[in-house]
């Protein structure tokens, strides 16, 4: 009996050995996929008529941080996603989400030292916007993609920049009209009337703002690029933002002797900013264009004595300018000053430049330090509003239209007040120093 026993034993044994086991499975980790987070935490965009074939549309969406739902799970952390998503040069309905800063602590509660390493404290949510979503700032940004050129997409920038800054609500969209032809800009302007926009901001010339003025009669239109002096225009729903070149020119006079020469590019610019020196200067006795960087300097200035102790407006581009002061002194002609309207306001001036060269160099600027914030926001896009000026007055241009829409409810983020319907610039003038632009001129 016994031995049966230990044999059946055995044979199970044996058995047991030889059972064929399956090959372990890999280890599949689970996965949160956030793009199915709930339909309810994303912003809808809508793209209006008129915006086809402009540029880029750039939609921001954020999916909120839902509830656990098991002690056991981790919270999703919130994820934000910006992507192109059609080729239409129109930006509308971003989602202000929240951003991540630290907890401050407790005073009378220390920092606990049990604290593991790489713990996420967790993140304070923004100021809620002071619209909502039912309310929403609509801003439509009228382009003549042909006339202005690089300004097409850093106005646009410039635009949501600020909105983004201040954390409102908004539907922007861009609406490019290709050119300033009657038909080209009433056709956007139509196209902006049906998408139901209050505001328009519109950085055009003088050819477009008088056909805007000409169709615009219950909308608030905000153009950047003009001074209202340069224009004859009376639309009240009209405001203004360009630069006063003449308040500069008057300011940069008071560093010229009676002795005075300019130099000009030939463009629209150029020929307004020589009309204005020959107006506040009594004596102008010397004019030269320069219409590249390539003209024959040393031809132009060697021998030529009669050209020293002179005070030279430079209205030309920066490289010209830069140019121009570098070879007076290689051709040994003495000006008693350079002088520059806010053309020349570039730290590219002094990379392309020697002190010696620019020591009596004078520059008038109407731009004023912004917040802080607002210039990091405006660096991410690529550009800057601390030297330009379009860019710079697109953004107050920004600020006026919020601060119309919150009727004065909200403190505005610049301090240039409107005056008959035009921004109205503190002008100073600042030297070229050896490393930065030094005011001289409060």
């Amino acid at each position: 009996m016994r031995f049966w026993t230990t044999l059946a034993i055995l044979v199970a044994f044996l058995t047991g050995c030889t059972t064929t086991q399956s090959t372990p499975q890999p280890y599949k980790p689970s996965t949160y996929n956030v793009s199915s987070a709930q339909k309810g935490n994303q912003k809808s965009t809508v793209t209006y008529p008129g915006s086809e074939g402009a540029a880029p549309t750039i939609t921001g969406k954020v999916i909120q941080q839902q509830p656990k739902t098991a002690p056991q799970q981790e919270a999703a952390t919130p994820y934000t996603e910006t992507s192109i998503s059609s080729t239409t040069l129109a930006m509308a309905t971003p989602t202000p989400g929240t951003s991540v800063e630290p907890t401050p602590m407790t005073p009378t509660q220390p920092e606990s030292s049990e604290e593991k390493e790489g713990t996420l404290s967790v993140a304070s949510p923004m100021p809620k916007p002071l619209n909502d979503d039912s309310s929403m700032i609509k801003v439509a940004v009228l382009i003549p993609q042909k006339t202005i050129k690089k300004y097409a997409i850093s106005t646009v920038n410039s635009v949501m920049s600020y909105l983004l800054y201040k954390n409102y609500y908004f539907d922007l969209n861009v609406f490019n009209s290709g050119d300033e032809r009657e038909a080209s800009i009433v056709q956007a302007l139509n196209d902006i009337k049906a998408g139901g926009y209050r505001y328009i901001i519109a950085p055009v010339t003088n050819e477009g703002a008088v056909v805007i003025a000409n169709n615009v009669h219950d909308t608030l239109v905000f153009i950047p690029t003009l001074n209202k002096s340069a224009v004859s225009i009376t639309n009240a729903n009209i405001v203004f933002g360009g630069i006063d070149y003449d308040k500069q020119i008057t300011l940069l006079a008071e560093k010229a002797n009676e002795k005075v020469g300019s130099f000009e590019d030939g463009s629209a610019l150029s020929s307004q900013l020589n009309a204005l020196v020959r107006q506040h200067n009594s004596r102008v006795f010397y004019e030269k264009r320069v219409e590249n960087s390539k003209a024959n300097f040393k031809g132009m200035f060697k021998g030529n004595g009669s050209l020293n102790n002179a005070s030279f407006y430079l209205n030309t581009p920066i490289v010209t300018s830069s140019l121009i002061a570098s070879q007076l002194r290689a051709n040994d002609i003495q000006a008693y000053a350079l002088l520059s309207s806010q053309i020349n306001y570039n730290p590219l001036l002094l990379t392309l430049t020697q002190y010696e060269d620019r020591n009596r160099l004078y520059i008038a600027n109407s731009i004023q330090r912004a917040p802080s914030g607002l210039e990091e926001i405006n660096a991410m896009f690529g550009h800057d509003i601390v030297y330009d000026w379009v860019n710079y007055a697109t953004s107050i241009g920004a600020d006026f239209v919020c601060s119309n829409f919150f009727e004065g409810r909200v403190a505005r983020a610049f301090k240039e007040p409107l005056i008959d319907n035009q921004v109205a610039y503190q002008t100073s003038l600042y030297q070229a120093g050896r490393n930065e632009f030094i005011r001289v001129t409060p």
